[in-house]
């Protein structure tokens, strides 16, 4: 990561991102599902001497961050830091929301992975409670309104396992369909 990134914000969610890349590296090797890293799509404009990028801009608005399947079930998420107690919902985009909700409507499973960092814990975050936020006129979505079992066990050997909250989050929409 650049100095400039870092002084300024940017790369924000990368160590999260990391963390997640080295999860799916070890359930890929595990045989429990295969997820990769959506690309944010960048057009060149200028190359130096070296060879080196040193202009472009983004083509297109991503989607999400990430797209798999885990143990047959097809998940698309996007991971947030937050150094507040609370995730703002302005850092989840409009294109992001449409595409999670598109992607539930074709039995995926969506969601938002968030590092609460001011307290360190890991939540996954359902399409469905966001939208209930929005709907709310909240602002932001407090790890403190989170169901306790959509924590993530956030083992220290760089493995943020995620499928036993995945299964309750699957539990989860079966009882709110019934």
């Amino acid at each position: 990561m650049s100095m400039t990134a870092w002084r300024t914000g940017g790369l924000k969610g990368d160590a999260l991102e990391t963390l997640i890349e080295e999860t799916h590296i070890q359930y890929k090797k595990q045989g429990l599902g295969i997820v990769e890293k959506i690309p944010t799509s960048v057009k060149v404009t200028k190359i130096d001497g070296k060879g080196c990028v040193c202009e472009g801009y983004f083509e297109k608005k991503s989607t999400v961050d990430f797209v798999g399947l885990i143990q047959g079930v097809g998940v698309a998420f996007d991971a947030k830091e937050t150094m507040n107690p609370s995730l703002p919902l302005q850092n989840i985009h409009d294109h992001q929301i449409q595409f999670m909700i598109h992607y539930e409507k074709q039995k995926g499973l969506a969601f938002i992975i968030c590092h609460y960092k001011k307290v360190d814990r890991y939540f996954l975050i359902p399409i469905h409670i966001v939208l209930e936020h929005i709907r709310n006129g909240k602002k932001s979505i407090s790890y403190k309104v989170l169901p306790e079992n959509f924590e993530l066990d956030y083992r220290y050997n760089g493995v943020l396992n995620y499928i036993p909250v995945l299964n309750n989050y699957r539990k989860w929409k079966r009882e709110i369909k019934t």
